[in-house]
């Protein structure tokens, strides 16, 4: 629908949509409601997030990688400043009911605004007959691209990025609690320099892109968050093993902007259709951390880090073959 319609109102209403769902959950007295409030939210989020992000890559035509460098960076310092907001909204209005009024309104004011605020999208600016006539009829889109494998190549590497996110902090606290005995404000230092190290790697990419390649940027970072990865699992020291999630978040920050943007660009003026794809992942997507889960339960925390080296593994590959098959390779 956002290749062929005003994301402007698919904001608007996501948004909309996702300020109501958090005034039910502000509301429920059943874990049922709450449990119903919290999935319209996840839904609400998809469609706003998808949108926003859809247009950004539209507004910008050929730079898809510095438009999800910068999406990547505003999530990040997103990431940092929510939970202390959220604690002062409960500790300001004593509960977390009244924190979630807060967001709601906070949502709804946005929603409005976005509503209000005139699209810059190439949708808007040809007009939607004619935008009809440029685009592809949907089934003939979808169809065209499932022929891409190059797509399926990246979307691939996209959705593997979900293990140096929120996987590796579980692991990481895991075995810093039980395999190494460090109190937990130790822990929270060591995992406040991971996040720190994914806000100052995100804004550091949309800045290094003016002077390299995305995928040599690809690349470096890749390899040296497999060093990083190691660096962790094998120290044994606060100092070690601090640095080691500093340069993990650091490293880390550039594989889904930047993978994601590949893919974007196989299919441009399409972004709708190239989230769209990319949500038959979403298997990988829940798979892979259970799959870290019972790794770790099995064969321990050791393994199950070592194991979280599919992400980058799996980008090499793929750049491996990309580059081959752009060589004219089979």
């Amino acid at each position: 629908m956002s290749d062929r319609t005003s994301r402007r109102a698919l904001l608007a209403a996501g948004l909309a949509v996702l300020a109501l769902a958090l005034a039910m959950c502000a509301l429920a007295e059943t874990p049922w409601l709450l449990a119903l409030g919290l999935s319209i939210a996840g839904a609400a989020s998809g469609v706003a997030c998808g949108s926003a992000q859809g247009e950004l890559v539209a507004t910008y035509p050929g730079g898809a990688h510095r438009a999800m460098a910068r999406w990547v960076a505003f999530a990040a310092v997103g990431d940092a400043l929510a939970p202390p907001l959220i604690a002062a909204a409960v500790w300001a209005f004593g509960s977390y009911r009244a924190a979630l009024w807060v967001l709601a309104g906070l949502l709804g004011t946005q929603a409005a605004a976005s509503f209000l605020t005139r699209d810059r999208g190439a949708f808007e600016e040809r007009g939607e007959d004619e935008a009809e006539d440029v685009l592809p009829p949907l089934r003939a889109a979808v169809a065209s691209a499932a022929r891409k494998p190059a797509l399926w190549m990246w979307l691939f590497a996209a959705a593997s990025c979900t293990l140096l996110d929120e996987v590796v902090v579980a692991l990481a606290a895991l075995r810093l609690d039980q395999e190494r005995g460090w109190t937990p404000p130790a822990i929270a230092a060591a995992l406040t320099g991971l996040s720190s190290g994914g806000v100052i790697g995100a804004l550091a990419s949309e800045r290094l892109l003016h002077y390299v390649k995305p995928q040599r940027l690809l690349v470096v970072s890749t390899l040296c968050c497999l060093a990083s990865l190691w660096m962790f699992t094998a120290s044994t020291s606060w100092p070690v093993a601090a640095v080691a999630l500093f340069f993990l978040g650091l490293c880390a920050a550039p594989s889904y902007p930047l993978v994601q943007a590949t893919a974007f660009e196989i299919v441009p003026g399409q972004p709708g259709l190239v989230q769209a794809l990319a949500q038959l992942f979403v298997v990988l997507e829940v798979g892979l951390p259970l799959a870290a889960g019972i790794v770790a339960q099995r064969f321990g925390l050791t393994v199950a880090l070592i194991s979280l080296s599919f992400e980058p593994i799996a980008i090499l590959v793929v750049i491996a073959v990309a580059r081959h098959r752009a060589r004219g390779g089979a």
